[in-house]
């Protein structure tokens, strides 16, 4: 399935001349030195993408703001096995991430399917 990729096309943090690409690949490398002002910025830049993958899997808020917040740490997951320098997309690289982290919420613990409680 298709999924694009919503992120916010006015980006407030971009520099005038500098490129998304290369404004997201530098917010990475500065959220791996620990940086929380760049994981801020690399969090609402995919705000709108967060959003958009919880609001297709339900439609109770709580439950979207659930989702949300498993979006955020498959985002900063995404983050940590990211390499730089590749000549793959961040924003293509982190979508599986997320997914799977939206996903997991879904899934019974280890010990429900152990017991065959899934």
């Amino acid at each position: 399935m298709k999924i694009a990729l919503n992120l916010n096309e006015k980006d407030t943090y971009v520099p005038d001349g500098e490129d998304r690409e290369k404004a997201i690949e530098r917010d990475v490398g500065a959220c791996k030195r620990g940086d929380w002002e760049a994981k801020t910025r690399l969090i609402q830049t995919f705000m709108p993408l967060l959003t958009s993958l919880a609001k297709k899997r339900s439609s109770e808020t709580a439950t979207i703001n659930n989702y949300i917040e498993a979006g955020k740490d498959g985002l900063l997951c995404a983050v940590r096995h990211y390499k730089p320098g590749t000549n793959a997309k961040f924003q293509i690289f982190a979508l599986p991430h997320i997914e799977d982290a939206i996903d997991r919420l879904n899934r019974p613990g280890w010990l429900a399917r152990l017991f065959g409680r899934s």
